[in-house]
């Protein structure tokens, strides 16, 4: 006697069990201490380091102009400005726990969960990481444009308009001073009218897009409540206006489109990439089983 096995679920399952247990060049998960780690880490941290020469030009003619264009900032916000920022401002400012745990979360967090994010990215590989990757890179570039062209004052640095430095104010329960987040007798170490726009928030855009594609709902949780964190510390301690926020998010959301669409083009995603997968997943039929 012989029987046929259901080839609907049958095969599939035994084709899908083989490729899960097999290795994925692509999609596997990297180990985080090789060669191509450190050229990859490596590179970042080149980067990083023009990055912070470049935003740290400035002088005279980039604070003239800086405070000029922040003028225009309020003007173009508006009630938002007076209304919505220069509360949450106030606000902050007059309940001190919440403010240093906001400036903190301004000196600190920015530093921290970038690195995390990016280093779980890479341990599970695949296109998604090399998409953020390139998209980080990316919006760092467009970054330092609007920097070198745009440079504008924080509201903090604006005395006219109401604002409270609130890391200044609360700048004896930590290392800072009077120039945001950067050690006392550093200020001028850092450019202040680079805010512009605003990778305090961008950065943790960028984390939150990528702990979404991790999968899980702790990671998608901390996906939401880490940018919107940012988004109003940035604002609530005065260090960047609400278009500054705005501006942040369009440099890393523009990176992850131009990304995408090179990534399609060279088939990492989209129909060329779809296509291929199905092609490894489908699965062969089976002989006829004697019973």
């Amino acid at each position: 006697m012989r029987a046929k096995p259901p080839k609907n679920w049958q095969c599939r399952d035994v084709a899908i069990a083989e490729i899960e247990s097999s290795p994925s060049p692509v999609g596997g998960s990297r180990r985080f201490f090789s060669i191509s780690a450190v050229v990859e880490i490596g590179f970042l941290l080149g980067l990083a380091v023009i990055y912070n020469f470049v935003r740290a030009g400035g002088g005279a003619a980039h604070e003239v102009a800086g405070k000029a264009h922040a003028d225009d900032i309020v003007h173009a916000e508006g009630w938002f400005f007076d209304k919505v920022e220069l509360g949450l401002n106030h606000w902050i400012a007059g309940v001190t726990v919440l403010a240093v745990f906001a400036c903190y979360f301004y000196a600190l967090m920015h530093y921290l969960m970038t690195p995390v994010v990016l280093l779980v990215s890479r341990k599970k590989g695949g296109w998604k990481y090399w998409r953020g990757y390139w998209a980080l890179v990316l919006a760092c570039a467009i970054a330092l444009v609007s920097y070198a062209n745009f440079p504008l004052a924080p509201p903090r640095l604006m005395p006219g308009v109401g604002a409270i430095d609130v890391m200044r104010e609360f700048s004896e329960f930590g290392w800072w001073g009077d120039a945001a987040s950067a050690p006392r007798g550093l200020g001028d170490a850092t450019n202040q009218y680079a805010a512009m726009p605003s990778l305090h928030f961008g950065w943790s855009l960028w984390c939150g897009i990528q702990m979404w594609g991790f999968g899980s709902k702790k990671w998608k949780v901390a996906a939401v409540t880490y940018p919107a964190l940012q988004a109003i510390v940035v604002v609530a301690t005065a260090n960047h206006f609400g278009l500054d926020v705005l501006g942040g998010a369009i440099c890393v959301l523009l990176a992850y489109g131009i990304v995408t669409l090179v990534g399609r083009a060279l088939g990492k995603t989209g129909p060329k990439a779809r296509a291929k997968a199905e092609a490894v997943e489908t699965p062969a039929p089976l002989e006829d089983v004697a019973a």
